[in-house]
């Protein structure tokens, strides 16, 4: 910045060594006294900024900034850097100047003379670029939208057309020489649309009229010090910033300046920057001092005692956000995000970093509690080694591990320690008292919570139960869980408008105290309450450890908030609100703010909430509504009037494009082939405030029926999405809650192939139609001739097809007479009559013949009856029956065999040898057989034998039916078992017994509403129900019984059961 005139350079070097001494020692002194920090954020190179240096600073209509520096110009969205250099089409040199236009392209000024400008996302080089050699050192654009461009060298150049990349075509105008000058520093607008110029020659004002200048020079502005910027705000009055002499205010009204300098408290007397932000603010950036505030009469320095890391300033902006932009010469560019945090540290003046409590006094002095005991901050104290006042375990008895701090009726403050039980700090005597009254209760002298009422009572949480204690008459009392307490360790104690104490126990969750009654509130899921607090309508905000806030109106949860809402962690340690009913919420992970319309605030780090880790408890609202938060790194005082009162939607944008994995430019409407099916979209939001906390929902219309859930993600990709008109949405959500209005969308189409397309489709369509409609024509014709012809053959075949009916109905009656016949012949084999007393048989066969058959034989003093059922049914089993039947006449009659069992072993090896069921070798042939059940009834010695293969016999007496079992293997069949020997049963008769003997076709058949087996638990049942009647009657009870069941069902199986009484 060498621009010192050659004709005044004698007087300044002797008027800055006059100034040299005291600036030194004033300067020295400011950054001493500073006392507190403010939060700047950097962004140099470590973070992706291509050189520390930044010369130039802008942000551009969609929220991105450019940021000019040595090497080049970077682009930033609060996230990622993209640095340009020549490679990208930029002119040759650092960018030292940045200038947005009213159309809202930026122009870039390079040291090396270039002009470099984007236009359509591109960066182009001006065709002046190649006739200026000097230095570019700012643009300025008047009302007839000329650009003009300063320069350190070749002086002032207006462009008519900027936008002209011919340099035949385009039309300029050089000022320079004598004319104006060759080195023009600064260009500002004033009084309406006048143009002024700050040369090395002095202030240029331009004459439109006549293309002229003259020059500017109010009376009462140095002229000793060159002036280096001029700037009118907007009250109107002019800012003339200094080489080394200071800043000027020409207040236009008044016709007078005033003028600061490094002795009433200006950063540095060398002005390289002057800037006015939206609140009215000017801000003057200094050349070895840092910048310094002026807010109406009072005004700020900031530097790198109070944060400002980088005394030399090359620029300063305001982005949309309302944060101020610093260009530095060694750190990069330095974001400062307001004055709503100012944090306390060891290095401003604190006895340790980590903060467990605060408070404030009646002198307006602010207490800090630590594991070094108590500092005592007096903002008010100008001597710099009386602004802090510190007590310990050492000094003062006071303990050092400090909890809680409170203060009572009388004004007296009371220290809650984690080592020294509780003190008192009387301020009349300026001593701390050891209560010996309450401390008698703390036997661990560990304090976990500490409250007082309105009645000046103190309640001291103990790991032992609850200290209450009277301060007015000096005495105290425990309650615990004997009292009604949920549990003995106290983990909060809180004091509501209505006078009510809320005590909060470790894993036993909420109690509270009211006029000495006691009372557990039950809140589903609540363990351990860490803090609370009340808002403005009674409800009590409870934080938690793991659980995040419930908001309890008295009586039920109006709501929970967690990390899923937007909490920055589940782990609540402080609450506090505001005088605007807003909750502040610390966490282990920074703080949030809840409005009073529910939406979550994200303060961390990046914020300016550098303590990030709140301490528990450790909050305080003072008496001008500032806000304290005691953190592991000092203690951060939250000022809500300097925060944003109507804080602006975020600046989304979908950023880039990618198709099947390639970059493509984002056209309206843009339309893909049904093979690009793969879509992956960037997007953005341009926060920088708390870039960290930006939120983003997305939605692909139609692909998602709804938005997708809220994500920090920045990238989405869509695969094998099917040929439609797609439009993508994305939406952001700021740390101050606030969403996008409207989202941001694009529009693109996947094309169908062409055997989807609708003239593809129609064409088919008709080309088919027409196919259809002529095949058919055809194929009438075809019909016609072929109905003759078919008409002729069925006249020739239905002749044969009556003859082989007729052929075949003859056979089936000649096969069915005969097995009518056959049935003749079973049936003349079977008994016509029973010639037995008492006695019942139930025969009804499946089809015409049976396989089931009776038996009924009388040889002397014996009756012999057998119900059998042979295998398979019909005409298979109506030969094996007849065959069954005249064995075993032949077995009774011949071998004169009468016992039940030995009959059986006889009919099983007569059955195996008519059948043949083994050959010489012993390998099956036939395997058929039959189950039966025979008895055997001695009329003489009133005996019943019994023997049975497979199937029992049922024996009733006195109402009690027993199942005698049968043997487990049938008659014949070689391959079930060999050797086979039938067990023979005997039962002496009593009168009034009842036998039953039966085949399976009784108990399996189907019926009934449901369609299911009536079994032979159900058959036992139902012939225990008609004991009552006479056994003939039984037998048709059984039989008008099963015809019911089966209904609608077809009989499965012959049925033969057979009934003797006596």
């Amino acid at each position: 910045m060498d621009i010192v005139h050659n004709q005044r350079i004698k007087k300044v070097i002797r008027l800055i060594k006059r100034i040299t001494f005291f600036y030194t020692v004033f300067f020295l002194y400011t950054n001493s006294v500073t006392g507190q920090t403010y939060y700047f954020d950097y962004y140099s190179v470590k973070e992706g900024l291509a050189q520390s240096k930044v010369y130039s600073v802008i942000q551009e209509n969609q929220g991105y900034l450019w940021i000019g520096t040595e090497s080049g110009v970077t682009k930033f969205d609060g996230v990622t850097f993209i640095n340009y250099t020549t490679e990208d089409g930029l002119a040759e040199g650092g960018v030292k100047s940045l200038f947005k236009d009213s159309k809202g392209t930026i122009w870039m000024g390079h040291k090396s003379g270039g002009i470099s400008f984007v236009l359509n996302d591109k960066i182009n080089i001006h065709p002046l670029s190649s006739i200026i050699k000097g230095e570019v050192t700012g643009f300025i654009e008047d009302s007839e939208n000329h650009l003009w461009v300063t320069t350190y060298g070749d002086g002032l150049i207006r462009i008519d057309n900027p936008y002209e990349l011919d340099l035949a075509k385009l039309t300029y105008e050089q000022y320079k020489g004598k004319r104006l000058s060759d080195r023009v520093v600064a260009s500002t607008i004033a009084f309406g649309d006048t143009l002024f110029f700050v040369t090395d020659v002095g202030i240029k004002k331009y004459n439109k009229s006549d293309n002229s200048f003259t020059n500017y020079f109010p009376k009462g502005l140095t002229s000793y010090f060159p002036t280096t910027v001029m700037l009118q705000d907007k009250k109107g009055d002019i800012w003339f910033g200094t080489f080394h002499g200071g800043l000027y205010r020409y207040i236009l009204k008044e016709n007078r300046f005033i003028i600061y300098d490094s002795r009433d408290g200006l950063a540095n007397n060398w002005i390289s920057t002057i800037t006015e932000d939206s609140k009215g603010n000017i801000w003057a950036g200094t050349w070895g001092g840092g910048v310094t505030k002026f807010s109406g009469d009072t005004y700020k320095t900031f530097n790198s005692i109070n944060g400002l890391n980088d005394p030399k300033v090359f620029c300063i902006s305001e982005d949309v956000e309302g944060n101020i932009l610093i260009g530095t010469n060694e750190h990069g560019l330095a974001v400062f995000k307001g004055e709503k945090f100012i944090t306390y540290s060891t290095s401003d003046g604190l006895a340790d970093q980590q903060i467990w409590a605060v408070i404030e006094d009646k002198q307006k002095n602010f207490w800090f509690g630590s594991n070094k005991g108590l500092s005592v901050y007096n903002p008010s104290a100008k001597d710099t080694g009386k602004k802090f006042t510190y007590y310990n375990q050492e000094k003062n008895s006071v303990g050092n591990q400090i909890r809680f701090l409170k203060n009572d009726r009388d004004g007296n403050l009371w220290v809650g320690t984690n080592d020294n039980g509780v003190n008192m700090y009387d301020f009349s005597t300026g001593r701390f008292v050891y209560n010996m009254v309450v401390n008698r209760y703390i036997h661990s002298l560990i304090v976990t919570a500490l409250d007082i009422d309105r009645q000046n009572q103190l309640w001291v949480g103990t790991i032992d139960g609850l200290v209450y204690y009277d301060i007015n008459n000096d005495k105290s009392t425990i309650l615990t869980q004997i009292n009604g307490l949920s549990g003995n360790e106290i983990s909060s104690v809180y004091v509501d408008s209505k006078d009510k104490v809320w005590v909060g126990v470790v894993n036993e969750g909420l109690n509270f105290i009211q006029d000495t009654l006691i009372k557990q509130v039950d809140i589903e899921g609540l363990l351990t309450p860490e803090c609370m607090v009340e808002d403005k309508d009674g409800n009590i905000w409870i934080g938690t450890n793991n659980k995040g806030i419930f908001v309890f109106d008295g009586s039920k949860v109006l709501r929970t908030i967690t990390q899923n809402d937007g909490l920055l962690s589940n782990l609540i340690t402080q609450l506090n609100i505001d005088n605007e009913n807003n909750i502040y919420v610390g966490t282990s992970q920074g703080m949030n703010k809840i409005d009073s319309k529910g939406n979550i605030h994200t303060y961390t780090e990046k914020s300016g909430f550098t303590g990030i880790e709140a301490k528990k408890n450790a909050t305080y609202r003072d008496s001008d509504g500032n806000l304290w938060f005691g953190t592991v790194k000092g203690v951060v005082k939250y000022q809500p009037k300097m925060e944003i009162d109507s804080p602006k939607e975020p600046l989304t944008h979908i950023a880039r494009l990618r198709v099947n994995l390639k970059d493509r430019l984002m056209k309206p409407d843009q339309k893909l082939s049904y093979r690009e099916n793969s879509i992956i979209f960037d997007y953005n939001s341009i926060c920088l405030i708390n870039p960290e906390a930006v939120k983003y929902q997305i939605m692909l219309d139609p692909a998602d029926r709804e938005w997708r859930p809220v994500t920090d993600q920045t990238m989405v990709n869509y695969s094998s999405l099917a040929p439609d008109k797609y439009t993508f949405k994305v939406k952001a959500k700021n740390s101050s809650g606030v969403w996008n209005e409207e989202p941001v969308t694009y529009t693109f189409i996947i094309s169908p192939p062409f055997y989807k397309t609708w003239w593809f489709i129609t064409a088919v369509i008709i080309l088919g139609f027409i196919g259809i409609m002529s095949y058919i024509k055809v194929r009438e014709q075809n019909l016609v001739k072929e109905k003759r012809i078919l008409e002729e053959k069925v006249a020739e075949r239905t002749a044969e097809v009556v003859q082989k009916s007729i052929e075949i109905e003859k056979k089936n009656k000649d096969i069915t007479d005969s097995i009518r016949y056959a049935k003749r012949i079973q049936t003349a084999v079977l008994p016509p009559e029973i010639p037995y007393e008492n006695t019942f048989v139930l025969y009804r066969p499946k089809d015409i013949v049976s396989g089931d058959f009776y038996w009924l034989e009388t040889v002397g003093n014996k009756e012999m009856i057998a119900a059998v059922d042979c295998t398979g049914h019909g005409v298979p089993g109506a030969f094996l029956a007849i065959l069954g039947h005249s064995m075993l006449t032949k077995i009774v009659r011949e071998y004169d065999i009468l016992k039940p069992a030995e009959i059986l072993d006889r009919l099983d090896i007569e059955i195996i040898n008519a059948l043949h069921q083994k050959d010489v070798k012993g390998e099956r042939v036939v395997n058929d057989g039959m189950d039966l059940a025979l008895m055997c009834y001695n009329r003489d010695t009133q005996v019943l034998e019994y023997a049975g293969a497979y199937n029992p016999l049922f024996h009733i007496r006195n109402g009690e039916l027993e199942e005698i079992k049968a043997d487990r293997f049938p008659i014949g069949m070689t391959n079930v078992i060999e050797n086979k020997k039938f067990t023979n049963h005997e039962i002496k008769i009593e009168k009034g017994d009842s036998f039953y003997i039966f085949s399976d076709g009784y108990a399996d058949q189907f019926g009934g509403d449901d369609g299911r087996k009536l079994r032979k638990k159900n058959m036992k049942d139902l012939i225990l129900s008609y004991q009552h009647v006479p056994m003939k009657e039984q037998g048709k009870e059984l039989e008008n019984y099963i015809v019911q069941w089966m209904s609608n069902y077809e009989q499965v199986d012959d049925i033969v059961v057979i009934g003797r009484g006596f």
